[in-house]
């Protein structure tokens, strides 16, 4: 049996300028995150169809048990059997500890997972985080013309705590060093639940749609990742954080009417009051989770503002799309 085991991501800085619709345009854009320890498991297991009356078998929310690749309903798992030619005698299980549609990547970490799986069980091999990425980004956005940006994917199969850039000429991925303590850094940070899902694909499609009016918003956006970039590399202390992801918040409200509401904005409100210096809500808007920054003097006074199925501790975390072998 293999499994691949990949992780989530937090976006902090430089959403939304990672679409090549905004950064074509520009010299460098910046895109800062990292992965998170939070994962999606993808499971490959062979059985012998010709027991059956069906050759492939697929689990996840749906149950899926065909005889032709081109019955699969599921488009990513369609296309990466079709393109790799596996039309029989295997099982394929989908785990997640995190739900879909939450802001934290899950589509693109699947996506990453399932090519990184069937890569290895067809060639033995293990695929470079680049080559990893660029095929997840190829089926996302040329195949299946998803509206998606770079990041997730990159993130994704890289692992790590990294600062993106990119331009019309390609991308590079560099792992931040700072002066600070990362894990202290990494105690200040919060994701608060707002209890509702969202297709980012659907937001993202209305942005894009306005990209040329929302231009100088994206270009503010990637003006505060240069910033907090800057920060990162040269402070001592993470003062700068909470200020900046507020800002960035500011900006990307005003990408689309849609990307925030009511329910996002009281949280963000009892969030701040209850001490929180700042924050911003995660992926293409309108739910998911929020991230916040707190100092170490205001979290109890924080955390009881919320309740504690409504919030989660996470790790950052360095390895990137792996496969593990039973």
């Amino acid at each position: 049996m293999l499994i691949s085991k990949t992780p989530l991501r937090v976006s902090f800085f430089g959403g939304g300028t990672d679409f090549p619709e905004y950064f074509n345009r520009k010299k460098t854009t910046r895109v800062i995150g990292t992965a998170i320890n939070k994962y999606i498991y993808v499971f490959q297991n062979r059985f012998y169809s010709n027991f059956f009356n069906h050759n492939l078998r697929i689990f996840y929310k749906n149950n899926e048990f065909v005889k032709k690749i081109k019955d699969i309903k599921h488009q990513v798992f369609r296309q990466v059997l079709q393109d790799e030619n596996i039309n029989k005698d295997i099982e394929i299980h989908v785990s997640s500890e995190m739900p879909s549609f939450i802001g934290l990547g899950t589509s693109s970490s699947f996506t990453v997972g399932l090519i990184n799986l069937i890569n290895n069980f067809k060639y033995k091999s293990n695929l470079h985080p680049k080559i990893l990425a660029n095929k997840a980004l190829f089926l996302e956005r040329i195949r299946l013309k998803e509206n998606v940006g770079y990041q997730d994917q990159i993130l994704s199969a890289y692992g790590g705590f990294n600062c993106i850039e990119l331009s019309k000429d390609g991308y590079k991925v560099n792992k931040i060093s700072t002066k600070f303590s990362i894990n202290k850094f990494n105690q200040k940070l919060y994701l608060i639940y707002t209890g509702i899902k969202r297709r980012a694909g659907k937001i993202e499609k209305k942005k894009i749609s306005k990209l040329n009016a929302n231009l100088s918003y994206l270009d503010t956006i990637s003006d505060i990742a240069n910033e907090a970039y800057k920060c990162f590399v040269n402070s001592n202390n993470t003062d700068f954080f909470g200020k900046l992801l507020n800002e960035t918040w500011e900006q990307k409200k005003k990408l689309h009417s849609q990307v925030s509401n009511n329910v996002i904005d009281n949280i963000y409100d009892r969030a701040i009051d209850a001490g929180a210096s700042g924050g911003k809500l995660l992926g293409a808007g309108a739910g998911g989770f929020i991230l916040f920054y707190v100092e170490e003097n205001k979290k109890k006074n924080f955390l009881r503002a919320f309740n504690k199925n409504q919030y989660i501790n996470f790790e950052f975390e360095n390895l990137g799309s792996k496969i593990l072998k039973l």
